[in-house]
């Protein structure tokens, strides 16, 4: 018998959820350093790992809880991020993870506002957590153990990227009746409520984009600016 008990945001339970699962990403990031393993191996076995994860969570909530084959498609920030952060550590790819690192700030939002309706021990929870934080382990991973670096023009691109990928999903929504990156609607109880009505707060996302992705690359101008 599955257990199915309803998630509820801002509980205990929720910031329970942050940093226990918050600590594992932790743990498995330590673990090439404390058993000395190969980091590569470490991030391929890592990397295919989380694809099968993510394979068998969207089976599951299919079977499960009957959600519409439209629904699944990875199409959603943290799902085409976790993709690509999945293959970044399989192929030790530079350029997929000058995406992953500005796109990861779409995991924090995903993590801190859940749009989840179950709550542990039930497995479409335990994915979702385990995917979103794998991001992170992800990029720290590439910066720790590989050595990557970001620049200004990776800031560029991937701006420049995450908007084409706007502009196909924003019709493609209203074909498939999808909420894809929330560009029909935004979720219910999120940040979003602060940034205007639809579409309006689409600009505002941008505004807000712009600006992240400006914090984030600020901690390695310098190192930029010293290659120059």
């Amino acid at each position: 018998m599955i257990i199915i008990r309803e998630f509820t945001l801002f509980s205990t339970e929720h910031f329970y959820y942050i940093f226990g699962y918050g600590g594992l990403a932790v743990l498995a990031f330590y673990l090439p350093k404390i058993f000395k393993l190969n980091i590569d191996k470490f991030a391929k076995i890592s990397g295919y790992f989380i694809l099968i994860e993510k394979i068998i969570e969207l089976i599951y909530r299919y079977i499960v809880f009957n959600e519409p084959f439209t629904n699944l498609l990875p199409f959603n920030m943290c799902n085409y991020t976790l993709v690509l952060a999945a293959f970044m550590m399989i192929f030790r790819s530079k350029k997929l993870f000058n995406l992953v690192y500005f796109w990861s700030i779409g995991a924090v939002l995903a993590i801190m506002t859940p749009d989840i309706r179950v709550a542990f021990p039930n497995y479409s929870n335990i994915s979702f957590f385990v995917t979103h934080y794998y991001i992170y382990f992800a990029v720290f991973y590439g910066l720790k153990y590989f050595k990557f670096n970001i620049t200004f023009e990776a800031l560029k691109k991937s701006y420049i990227y995450i908007n084409g990928i706007m502009l196909v999903l924003f019709p493609l929504n209203f074909l498939l009746n999808t909420n894809y990156m929330f560009l029909k609607k935004k979720p219910v109880s999120s940040p979003m409520d602060y940034l205007g009505p639809w579409p309006f707060y689409i600009v505002s996302l941008e505004i807000v984009m712009i600006i992240l992705f400006t914090l984030m690359y600020l901690p390695f101008r310098k190192k930029t600016l010293k290659t120059l």
